[in-house]
């Protein structure tokens, strides 16, 4: 069974991830973890988290929300959604985009991202619209 979680990197073992991401030609898990190492992006701002997904100790994957570093306007930026190639396909990534966006609407009105070509029909499931805007393939109103 899948469990989802708050995680901090400092106590969260994510490196094996990581190598896969890279190896898979995803390598923003590693600029994450550099971020978070560096203090430039903890996902610790007012509304922001990170979210893991488990099964039993081991991480297979997480999705972060941050306030959009791209525009003025107060909306959140769904951040670095990964999970495991032995995970996908099975509901996880939904799971993580759901527990990530709980309660978001108290913090941002509106969800942005920015999608890559492969990502972006799951994201229109999620109820994602397409939009023309600097920085943003997609986005969400909440309230």
């Amino acid at each position: 069974m899948t469990a989802y979680r708050p995680i901090s990197l400092d106590d969260t073992e994510a490196q094996p991830l990581s190598d896969e991401a890279w190896a898979d030609g995803y390598p923003f898990v590693e600029r994450m973890m550099e971020d978070w190492k560096s203090g430039a992006n903890r996902f610790d701002g007012p509304g922001e988290r990170l979210i893991g997904a488990f099964e039993g100790e081991a991480l297979i994957g997480f999705c972060g929300l941050n306030r959009d570093p791209y525009t003025s306007e107060n909306a959140g930026r769904i951040r670095h959604l990964y999970v495991s190639l032995g995970h996908r396909h099975s509901g996880i990534g939904r799971a993580l985009v759901a527990q990530t966006l709980d309660s978001a609407a108290i913090w941002f009105p509106r969800i942005r991202l920015r999608a890559t070509p492969a990502s972006r029909s799951f994201y229109e499931l999620l109820g994602f619209k397409e939009v023309d805007e600097n920085e943003a393939t997609h986005a969400l109103r909440l309230r």
